[in-house]
């Protein structure tokens, strides 16, 4: 195989990162261009090349599609990356408040054995993998509302609803005495989704979600 078709396997593999429809129009034109200017020899695809080809077909996939006219739904779907943002600023307040969490509970159970702070700090860890998969629901309620699809809001409706439980189980568990910052980021997030859920059930926002997904029903403006 020669250095050419390495490199021209490298590039399609790279590709893949933007949506089918897009590579059905572009790819080829794309692949001419990237092997046009490649060097002699060159058998890979540069790093700054590739960064850039993933970064972009990435962004291409979870960009909201949404038209102008859809108004409810845009503004539900912006605050759905709003609230994978917010997520990860809880992510990282959880990290940087782990040290005034167990100062607190050592202030409140002064006879707190190892195995007991060991379980504390396993409820912590969970807390962080939590934060993580959260932020990953933001981001695919978000495409898939962007998209129109059908069940993309009673989705999005039961996620509201864990989150609030998660809430609940916090106060439930002294959150607002061990880590009120987790707590008032939590309740963010829950008032996030919840104003996201009113704009998605909004009577206007329907005709968006009755439609086949190749075809959507509202044309943008």
């Amino acid at each position: 195989m020669s250095a050419n078709d390495t490199l021209e396997r490298g590039c399609r593999r790279l590709l893949a990162a933007y949506p089918r429809s897009f590579r059905r129009e572009n790819s080829e034109e794309i692949l001419a261009v990237l092997l046009a200017c490649a060097q002699d020899g060159q058998q890979r695809p540069g790093l700054a090349i590739s960064a850039d080809l993933i970064r972009s077909g990435l962004l291409m996939r979870v960009r909201p599609t949404v038209p102008h006219s859809a108004r409810a739904v845009r503004a539900a779907v912006k605050l759905m990356y709003l609230g994978a943002l917010l997520e990860l600023a809880a992510l990282a307040t959880i990290v940087l408040t782990e040290g005034s969490v167990r100062a607190a509970v050592f202030r409140r159970n002064p006879g707190l054995t190892a195995a007991q702070w060991h379980a504390v700090a396993l409820h912590l860890n969970i807390d962080k993998a939590g934060a993580v998969v959260v932020m990953g629901l933001w981001l695919w309620m978000a495409w898939a509302n962007g998209r129109g699809h059908d069940w993309a809001r009673p989705a999005f409706m039961s996620f509201c609803c864990l989150m609030a439980m998660g809430v609940i189980i916090a106060l439930g568990n002294d959150g607002a005495v061990y880590a009120p910052v987790d707590l008032v980021a939590g309740a963010v997030l829950l008032i996030t989704g919840c104003t996201a859920m009113a704009l998605i059930l909004n009577k206007h926002s329907n005709p968006y979600y009755r439609h086949d997904a190749a075809q959507p029903a509202i044309a943008p403006h």
